[in-house]
C-alpha cells in the first residue's frame, strides 16, 4: 500500500513537472497577453512549490520504509484488521 502511495506521488510529480515545462514554453513563446502571462507565471510558481513538497514527502516516506521495513508489515496488519 505504501509503495503504491509513493509510486502515485512520484507519478504526480512527473506529470506536474511536464505541465510546468509546457507552461514555461508557452510563456516564453509570448503568445499570451500580459495578464494571462502573469497569471500563468503565478500558477507555475504555486504548482512548482507543491511539486517540491510532494516529491520530498514521497522520498521521505520511501527512505523511512527502507530504514524500517517493519513499518510496512505493521501497516499491513493494521489495514487488515480495520
Amino acid at each position: 500500500m505504501l509503495e503504491r502511495i509513493i509510486q502515485s506521488s512520484l507519478e504526480i510529480v512527473t506529470r506536474a513537472e511536464r505541465l510546468i515545462e509546457s507552461a514555461q514554453r508557452l510563456l516564453a513563446a509570448g503568445s499570451l497577453d500580459d495578464v494571462e502571462a502573469y497569471q500563468m507565471h503565478l500558477e507555475v510558481e504555486r504548482l512548482t512549490d507543491v511539486v517540491l513538497v510532494v516529491h520530498e514527502a514521497a522520498r521521505l516516506i520511501q527512505r523511512r520504509i527502507e530504514q524500517h521495513p517493519d513499518i510496512v508489515r505493521r501497516m499491513s496488519i493494521q489495514s487488515t484488521l480495520h
